[in-house]
């Protein structure tokens, strides 16, 4: 994920004291809010939503441009990381019972819309310039290309939403938990299989003369231990892009539109969060503390004053790569975080799909960034 900054010489990092102090205030009465509503549980993932804003921000951790650099200049130290993030999931997503947690991981049916949603979620990262969780820290940011890529985003959500539960029925295999039913054998072959992967990616680096940074290396493993706190403590792994759509949905709900009606929204978990405030559901939740973490670092880094507007071009492909985005996550259950991370780090198959499919259409979102101004 790359966040936009301006071509001439950046000011000295300073705090931007309003802007940090607006940001910190808001936060307070957010986690106010939430106390009440869902008391120390909810304060305490809303907290942890902004400790990953922070940690994303800091570290420019991100998937969008790494994906990218390996396309377009054969890097691959970035995917590196990434599977070291999964492998260290892994290895208390899997073994969850045995660790004495009330968790589960997560399991997504291998379909179809699987296919067609990561394929289309890989196009839209690409040319928003973010998936998921750097749509959320870069616009906390205050980055102009997340301001219009976010709306679409929660549009294209909600609509996916709608077309979900049809596109379930062009075919799927059901779930496919990789490696059996046994926690220790499942372990065990995920984590050969993520190791053997991961270490593909990076011995294929060191070959063209490339290092693994120090900084992706950290960030890995500071995100995989916030994870592994969200999971404890929500009982799933953390996701991203259910909040949008749940945002989407009120929305649309207040305008009148008979959200409650569509199929999707009558299956028990969307229908709960739909009738009940966007502070108590976890995804919901942890997004809004995710931008305001990513907001307040960027105020205090003085991060704020270095953004720079993009051209109207670069934001139609925000707008598309939003619409795009959100209309996949729903189809193929989720983005970078949902469905690749958590879902390889759960042993599901689907997880690994995703993954390439993602990808895939990356390479395509590649190819047309040109078209909206924007390199390759």
């Amino acid at each position: 994920m790359t966040v936009t900054s301006a071509q001439t010489t950046p000011p000295p990092a300073t705090i931007e004291r309003v802007p940090a102090l607006i940001i910190g205030l808001v936060g307070l009465g957010l986690a106010g809010l939430v106390a009440l509503d869902t008391g120390l549980r909810g304060v305490t993932l809303f907290v942890l939503g902004g400790a990953l804003g922070a940690v994303f921000i800091g570290f420019q951790y991100g998937f969008a441009s790494a994906w990218r650099r390996f396309l377009v200049a054969g890097e691959t130290m970035g995917i590196a990381a990434h599977f070291l993030l999964v492998g260290l999931c892994a290895m208390v997503f899997i073994p969850a019972a045995g660790l004495g947690l009330a968790a589960t991981g997560t399991l997504a049916p291998v379909s179809v819309s699987l296919v067609i949603g990561a394929f289309m979620f890989g196009i839209g990262m690409q040319l928003a310039n973010g998936c998921g969780s750097g749509v959320l820290f870069s616009f906390g940011g205050g980055s102009g290309r997340m301001l219009v890529a976010l709306p679409f985003f929660i549009l294209g959500s909600l609509l996916g939403s709608f077309l979900l539960p049809t596109a379930l029925g062009w075919g799927s295999l059901g779930q496919v938990a990789i490696g059996g039913s046994g926690e220790a054998a499942r372990l065990l072959v995920n984590i050969a299989l993520i190791g053997a992967v991961g270490t593909t990616f990076y011995v294929l680096g060191r070959r063209r003369g490339q290092t693994l940074p120090r900084q992706l290396v950290v960030g890995s493993v500071t995100i995989a231990a916030l994870c592994w706190l969200v999971f404890a403590i929500s009982g799933n792994p953390w996701g991203v892009t259910f909040g949008f759509t749940l945002w989407g949905a009120k929305i649309a709900t207040a305008l009148g539109v008979p959200v409650g009606d569509f199929t999707f929204w009558q299956w028990a978990g969307p229908q709960r969060a739909l009738t009940h405030s966007v502070l108590a559901n976890v995804s919901s939740l942890m997004d809004i503390g995710m931008v305001i973490g990513a907001g307040l670092l960027a105020a205090i880094g003085g991060g704020l004053r270095r953004q720079s507007w993009p051209s109207s071009r670069q934001l139609v492909a925000a707008a598309l790569g939003g619409m795009l985005m959100g209309i996949g996550a729903r189809l193929g259950f989720g983005c970078n975080i949902g469905a690749f991370l958590a879902g390889i780090a759960s042993g599901s198959l689907h997880g690994w799909i995703w993954f390439v499919m993602a990808m895939a259409g990356s390479w395509v979102g590649v190819a047309w960034r040109p078209a909206f101004g924007m390199a390759r």
